[in-house]
């Protein structure tokens, strides 16, 4: 469950619409993460948690940029409403995740493989262009093999985004994911450390394909917006409001392709 805007929102050297960039742990990309977070405003209800999360953190690690061909309206929605999106795996058969809405800015997860937790959105500013920043403080734990006891955690991830659109009328939209976790327990924060290099791989790797699907969920509305429109009615655990609000962005995704496609014959 998120962001670099590749060269243009991050400073780099110039780079392809295709390029990821590579994990970090360093310190300097955990210290601009950090104080891009700014507590006041942070909900009140979340500001010491989160605080405490990034001073005393077991693992910190930045996930490998994303950049995708992607309608920013549409990623923004998906950004901001994640329960739709692992309902739209659920109904693929992509994965056997729930994550429930709890109220505007809360949901529960369980992964049915022993994990579970809390999720909230403590801080946000997004915009139909992904001009987007997302800072959710998690809390759960894991109960399963090679552990005797529950395995308790917390965890703050800051997802930035943004976007650009080419000459051809395309729009890309990169994404930049830190992580922050802090674990309850000194003898399993060591064992983390051990596995940090497993885990961060398989983080990579999952965040990769969520971009990456997104995309081509957006491909998908530009051309076939009725097919998405067949997906998203009746999904489980997310409102109608939702799901018509989705479906409306599809077909607009589906108008915009259209014209897309005249630029690019020019």
């Amino acid at each position: 469950m998120l962001a670099a805007w590749s060269v243009l929102f991050f400073g780099a050297s110039s780079a392809s619409a295709t390029e990821t960039l590579e994990a970090t742990t360093s310190r300097i990309a955990r210290r601009d993460a950090i104080n891009s977070i700014s507590p006041s405003k942070i909900d009140s209800r979340y500001r010491r948690a989160v605080q405490q999360v990034l001073s005393d953190s077991s693992l910190y690690r930045r996930l490998p940029t994303q950049m995708v061909d992607c309608d920013p309206k549409l990623f923004t929605f998906l950004a901001q409403n994640p329960e739709t999106l692992v309902e739209i795996w659920r109904k693929l058969g992509i994965t056997h995740i729930d994550l429930q809405r709890q109220s505007e800015n809360s949901f529960q997860l369980t992964d049915n493989s022993g994990t579970s937790g809390k999720l909230v959105i403590v801080e946000q500013d997004c915009d139909d262009r992904a001009q987007n920043r997302i800072l959710l403080f998690a809390e759960g734990a894991y109960e399963g093999k090679p552990f005797h006891r529950p395995v308790k955690a917390q965890c703050v991830l800051l997802l930035r985004s943004g976007s650009m659109k080419e000459t051809n009328g395309r729009d890309f939209v990169a994404v930049r994911l830190d992580s922050f976790i802090r674990i309850d327990r000194s003898s399993i924060e060591l064992l983390a450390k051990v596995v940090h290099p497993l885990v961060g791989k398989t983080a990579d790797r999952n965040f990769a394909d969520t971009v990456q699907f997104i995309s081509s969920f957006s491909r998908a509305a530009e051309t076939r917006p009725a097919t998405i429109e067949r997906l998203v009615s009746n999904l489980p655990r997310v409102s109608q409001e939702s799901q018509n609000q989705l479906i409306q962005i599809a077909y607009q995704c589906g108008t915009a392709g259209t014209s897309k496609q005249k630029i690019s014959h020019r």
